[in-house]
């Protein structure tokens, strides 16, 4: 009898266990820390793991498309709307703002700060593939404030790209997203939401591809996307409706 017990449980070694399915969300950078948190408490709950991925849009969407690795993409409507990534389902997340962070031993009163002779650079993501970089520049163009602007804006990539800036004080304030802007906040001096009407509404939304081999686990974190403790959780970065 022992050694028939031995040998079953050699047999039972002996099989591979299936790999659990792992699905791929790619996101755009601003939304890392949102993302980071959702997917560990998803994780936490259900066992089921989840690789993140993370760039511009422009570079997120054509991942998407170039390869089949990705299951789910998380970024602007507007901006999917526009990629046209052949997907099979979709989920509102919430909606994104517009900040001005500013380094610590500045502030920030009114628009008319950013005129100040003593401003000499202002970050900003990319006003052509990054979604706050275009609110970026419908906030400054409906404000009135572009033309006299435009010689002191630093264009970069990404939101990270541009709060690095305003951590390092390296530039006077950065436009960011406010999901970042609180990741940030004990290493800048703070940050002001912007006027809400002076730009596109951004609203934030993840998809599902047709592509994507694990349809029963893309199934069950959108399920967990419209559950109380992720709703708690985009709510404390600043992207509820």
């Amino acid at each position: 009898m022992k050694k028939l017990s031995t040998l079953l449980l050699l047999i039972l070694l002996a099989i591979p266990v299936a790999a659990q399915a792992k699905i791929v969300i790619a996101s755009g950078a601003g939304y890392r820390s949102l993302v980071d948190k959702l997917t560990a408490t998803y994780t936490a709950r259900t066992g089921n793991e989840v690789e993140r991925v993370y760039g511009n849009m422009a570079r997120v969407t054509a991942q998407a498309k170039n390869s089949d690795s990705v299951d789910l993409v998380l970024g602007d409507k507007s901006f999917l709307d526009r990629a046209n990534l052949d997907c099979c389902a979709t989920q509102k997340v919430g909606r994104g703002r517009l900040v001005i962070a500013y380094p610590k031993g500045k502030d920030f009163i009114n628009p008319d700060a950013l005129l100040s002779t003593e401003i000499s650079r202002i970050a900003l993501p990319d006003t052509k593939r990054a979604i706050y970089g275009k609110a970026a520049l419908q906030y400054l163009q409906n404000k009135g404030l572009f033309a006299s602007l435009e010689p002191k804006l630093l264009m970069v990539a990404t939101v990270p790209q541009s709060a690095s800036y305003v951590v390092a004080g390296e530039v006077d304030y950065a436009f960011i997203n406010l999901s970042h802007a609180r990741k940030i906040k004990d290493s800048i001096g703070g940050y002001v939401v912007v006027d809400e009407t002076a730009y596109s509404p951004i609203s934030i939304i993840v998809e599902q591809l047709n592509s994507s081999a694990h349809a029963a686990e893309c199934k069950q974190f959108l399920t967990f996307l419209e559950s109380e403790a992720a709703r708690e959780i985009v709510a404390s970065h600043g992207m509820q409706d």
